[in-house]
């Protein structure tokens, strides 16, 4: 599948870019999450991002729980976004 991009900005957040690609099966090969919120510590996105690799895109409640789980085992503090705030992106996406 092609790489997709979407930018999304719900009312009263951050805008969030997320850029991901999938494989034929409908899986997260690849994904990048970025834009204009903040998270602490900066280099956990990149365990945010790795945790999401592999998961069905379809399954918008397992990626719900996945994020929920690494945001509070590696104490990430997000401003401007949240997990679901990612889960609603990658659900636009899915439409495209």
């Amino acid at each position: 599948m092609k790489e997709k991009i979407i930018n999304y900005k719900p009312k009263n957040a951050k805008l969030l870019r997320i850029k991901i690609e999938t494989t034929d099966d409908g899986r997260i090969k690849k994904i990048r999450i970025y834009g204009d919120f903040f998270i602490y510590p900066e280099e956990k996105i990149e365990d945010i991002e790795s945790s999401l690799i592999g998961l069905p895109i379809s399954d918008l409640d397992f990626i719900r729980e996945t994020l929920n789980k690494i945001v509070n085992e590696k104490h990430i503090e997000m401003i401007g976004i949240s997990p679901d705030t990612i889960v609603e992106a990658i659900s636009r996406i899915k439409e495209l």
